[in-house]
């Protein structure tokens, strides 16, 4: 007598096949655009590339502009990278020397998992990476998290900063802030979080709902941002979230003296306008603030015209 199958059982069974056949699917699809990306955006990795090595770590930059000129250094966001400047490069080439820093950890410098990704060690090692190239000043045009490397900068080495732009700037947190020291599975960090799906689902989440209804960043946009972030190891994101720092900054912001501007996107929904007015507050009369209507966390993106008529004003 034929033994008659369990509906539970055929159920699961059909429920196990299902998600084995997307998974297998998701796979192939992620690797497909992958290769798109490696393929068809490898001029991110050589538009005025360069290399040079500090101590035991090599750093990734771009540079450009006369060496003569007065030097402006760039400093990029969490998950950035020195391309995301790459418009204000092009347009300050002219009249400046311009370096663009892919931080350790990030773009295409060196990943190392035994590093200290603090945001004060990321900033002590700009200065190793500064003398290295015999720079002994800059302008800092820096975004968001970079904004933050940017005050430990300006006040552990004020010698080394003229002055600061800071754009949708991170360094001030009150109890509100919301904190990333926390340890979650390296799964989650090497298919979850650095998944090419997962990371596009959350990209236009930067910007502002008027930049994306028109059109003014696209996923070619994201392409660019993750053929550098698909190199970034989970152990090393899973340092970075451990090795947080936040809130050290807040005892620095009033001894800041370098002319600093701020230029904030009115629609920011990653450090809102409100939190920027609060950092204005704390860094006193040598601070100003221009906001940007219509503009997220990457107005330098999105309104790129009017993004460099504000940098150029305050430079001259």
């Amino acid at each position: 007598m034929k033994k008659k199958k369990h509906p539970i059982r055929t159920i699961f069974k059909g429920v196990f096949l299902t998600l084995y056949l997307f998974v297998i699917g998701f796979l192939f699809a992620t690797g497909f655009a992958l290769r798109a990306i490696i393929d068809d955006k490898g001029y991110v990795a050589t538009t005025y590339a360069k290399t040079v090595q500090v101590g035991d770590l090599t750093y990734f930059y771009r540079e450009a502009g006369d060496p003569e000129y007065d030097t402006i250094l760039f400093i990029h966001g969490f998950l950035g990278s020195s391309y995301d400047f790459i418009e204000v490069i092009d347009d300050l080439k002219t009249d400046y020397h311009v370096i663009a820093v892919d931080l350790i950890g990030f773009g295409l410098s060196d990943k190392s998992a035994s590093f200290d990704y603090s945001k004060k060690n990321q900033a002590d090692n700009l200065i190793a990476f500064l003398d290295t190239l015999g720079i002994e000043s800059v302008t800092i045009i820096a975004h968001s998290m970079g904004g933050e490397i940017s005050i430990h900068l300006a006040h552990d080495y004020p010698q080394y900063v003229e002055r600061m732009i800071l754009v949708g700037s991170a360094g001030y947190y009150d109890d509100t802030s919301p904190s990333f020291n926390i340890r979650l599975p390296l799964f989650f960090y090497d298919h979850v979080f650095n998944n090419y799906y997962i990371q596009r689902s959350f990209f236009f989440s930067a910007y502002s709902k008027d930049e994306v209804n028109q059109k003014l960043v696209t996923y070619d946009d994201f392409d660019e941002m993750f053929y550098v972030n698909r190199t970034i190891p989970g152990k090393v994101l899973q340092k970075m979230t451990l090795d947080s720092d936040a809130g050290t900054t807040n005892d620095k912001l009033a001894g800041i003296y370098q002319d600093t501007l701020l230029i904030w996107g009115e629609n920011d929904g990653f450090i809102p306008l409100a939190t920027g007015q609060l950092l204005l507050a704390e860094m006193g009369a040598n601070a100003s603030m221009i906001v940007m209507p219509g503009a997220g966390h990457l107005p330098f993106d999105t309104y790129f015209d009017d993004f460099i008529v504000h940098v150029r004003d305050f430079l001259t």
